[in-house]
């Protein structure tokens, strides 16, 4: 514990304080009291009060509150903490803004931050817990929220307290062990992707330059925030291999992107009118979209519930590249996707791949039954040969060649066909290469029986 102590100066013959070394110089005792404390920059002195038992409660209320967090003496953060809360919100998203990230999205981070002071009762940062938040996103209407927008406000609080920790408002982020909500593939927003007849009925009804935008978001991936930043020399039509550059401070991964473009879309772009504010052009808004696809005679809802948005061209993108084929590597970055479950579970539509066209390209069998062998007796009492032919390969072939040799095929339970006469295994399978027929898989009622009759 410090101890209080009074402090003494030096002064000259006028009264002013100076050093002790100067000639004449006397000693004065204040009369107040003084202590020392350990602060985060070092010692420092404390002044007190005349009283010496004011003083000593003093010293000992501050390092009550040191011990308890709440004094700046060895903490950096006591300034912060006196703010309101909603002030660091704003510094953090002008912040934001300062460094290029999108204008939509940093609205987007200060609603959810605005909600979340609100709904939590945070007015100051130490207010800020895991545990208040908890019960905000797990309880009353946030239960009805699709899991990914429960966690979208958990990333938002954390990413907020990660800003405040870099910059010494806060110790640590209360976040750091709170774990997300299990998504287990409930996601609320099903969408489906355009078929190609949509896509033509979409591009022929929607006028220039509306056309031109649906066409680079169905041959680009790009998201709608992500067009509507394009500027004009972000385009290089009159490169070898015609390219946009999609900017790091566009992209929803904070990643610039180069993207080549198709001939037709070069096409099209080339066709724009010049515009004066630098933009490449202006995204239509959701409604005059919907406008379009009713145009179009495109159901926003299909069947099954699924519903398209403008969000569905990536989707109908990531679908037409399984259809062609593109290797899941390449169509991951195409789509800019860090997992492939994204690229293949979620973005493309199952409905639309050849699942048909796969399974009529699966190679084709030949299965032969094993010829079965029946000793009988003729109605005639002729004795029927009991030698077994086995006939399974051309090149194993065993049929007895004897002149009155009989193949009897069952066909079915009531027709039976029977082919009888010399030399029955050129009739059975000629002797040309390659000539067999491919049988398939035959039916079980098939039944072979090949024999001989002997005298």
């Amino acid at each position: 514990m410090p101890n209080v102590f009074k402090r003494r100066i030096w002064i000259d013959a006028n009264g002013v304080q100076c050093s002790k070394t100067t000639p004449g110089a006397k000693a004065k005792i204040l009369p107040d009291w003084y202590f020392r404390v350990m602060t985060s920059t070092g010692r420092k002195l404390v002044r007190g009060y005349s009283d010496k038992g004011a003083t000593v409660a003093k010293l000992n209320d501050m390092v009550k509150r040191e011990a308890r967090g709440e004094q700046g003496l060895v903490n950096p953060f006591e300034s912060h903490n006196k703010a309101p809360l909603l002030d660091h919100v704003r510094q953090y998203v002008a912040e934001l803004a300062a460094t290029g990230h999108d204008t939509a999205n940093n609205r987007i981070v200060e609603l959810r931050l605005n909600k979340m002071v609100s709904a939590c009762g945070w007015n100051r940062l130490v207010d800020v817990s895991a545990a208040t938040f908890s019960k905000f996103r797990d309880t009353g209407d946030m239960l009805k929220a699709a899991p990914k927008t429960r966690n979208d406000y958990h990333q938002t609080a954390r990413q907020f307290c990660r800003w405040c920790v870099r910059n010494g408002r806060m110790a640590i982020d209360p976040f750091q062990s709170l774990a997300t909500v299990k998504s287990n593939g409930d996601v609320r927003r099903q969408r489906r992707a355009m078929t190609d007849q949509e896509v033509q009925r979409l591009l022929t009804v929607a006028p220039e330059p509306r056309r031109t935008v649906y066409q680079t978001a169905l041959l680009t991936g790009l998201r709608r925030a992500e067009l509507g930043q394009l500027r004009l020399d972000d385009i290089h039509l009159d490169a070898p291999k015609p390219f946009l550059t999609a900017r790091a401070s566009t992209t929803k991964n904070g990643k610039a992107a180069v993207i080549f473009l198709r001939d037709d879309l070069v096409s099209a772009l080339r066709r724009l009118p010049a515009r004066t504010d630098g933009l490449l052009f202006r995204v239509p808004k959701i409604e005059t979209f919907y406008n379009d696809l009713r145009a179009a005679g495109i159901d926003r809802t299909d069947s099954k519930g699924r519903i398209l948005d403008f969000h569905s061209i990536r989707h109908t993108l990531a679908t037409n590249l399984g259809r062609a084929g593109v290797s899941i590597r390449t169509a991951m970055e195409v789509m800019r996707h860090s997992d492939a479950r994204l690229t293949t579970k979620t973005y493309t539509d199952a409905s639309q791949l050849p699942t048909i066209d796969a399974i009529e390209s699966l190679p084709r069998w030949e299965v032969h039954q094993q010829v079965q062998q029946a000793v009988a007796t003729g109605t005639d009492g002729q004795k029927v040969c009991d030698t077994i032919c086995d006939t399974i390969y051309p090149a194993q072939l065993g049929v007895c060649t004897h002149s009155d040799a009989r193949l009897t095929v069952n066909a079915t339970d009531d027709q039976t066909t029977v082919i009888q006469g010399e030399n029955l295994q050129n009739k059975l399978f000629p002797a040309t290469p390659n000539t067999m027929r491919p049988l398939g898989i035959e039916p079980r009622t098939h039944r072979l029986k090949v024999c001989c009759s002997t005298s």
